[in-house]
């Protein structure tokens, strides 16, 4: 087999593994919209829950997109408008995906002000301390005798 007819049979195998890929991306998509719908209903664990799958599936889809833009094969024929294209969408996905954290993060920190302003201590984190103050726990941090939680 010459030289270019396995460059042509490599072509041939990466549009159909393309093509599987494009197929199941848009049913992902199309099944996180249809859970939407039903999410808005549920309770906070299963928000919580979901906001985490969520994160998986962009983790999940970035770490993919970095191994293709990393592969010379697939970007050295990527033509330089394809690229421009690429790199303006992609840093308007990271700057909207920022201001998500930055909205998230403020509003978290305006509920610990909150908290903090009237004096209140929320019931999740009192049984949290009060179980686990006294001696060093894994993860965590001595301060004062007391143990900081790795999350606080």
């Amino acid at each position: 087999m010459s030289v270019e007819s396995q460059v042509k049979a490599h072509i041939k195998g990466l549009i159909n593994r393309l093509d599987g890929w494009l197929i199941s991306q848009r049913k992902l998509i199309d099944d996180l919209q249809k859970y939407a719908d039903y999410v808005k209903s549920q309770d906070r664990y299963t928000l919580l829950l979901s906001a985490q799958a969520m994160i998986y599936y962009i983790e999940r889809t970035a770490k993919d997109f970095e191994s293709w833009l990393n592969n010379p094969l697939i970007t050295s024929i990527m033509t330089p408008d394809m690229l421009k294209e690429l790199e303006a969408k992609l840093r308007e996905l990271a700057v909207n995906f920022i201001k998500v954290d930055l909205e998230h993060t403020g509003q978290y920190l305006d509920l610990l002000r909150k908290y903090d302003a009237a004096g209140e201590v929320p019931e999740i984190l009192r049984l949290y301390f009060e179980h686990r103050i006294g001696g060093a726990q894994e993860g965590g941090q001595q301060r004062g005798g007391e143990e900081i939680p790795r999350f606080l």
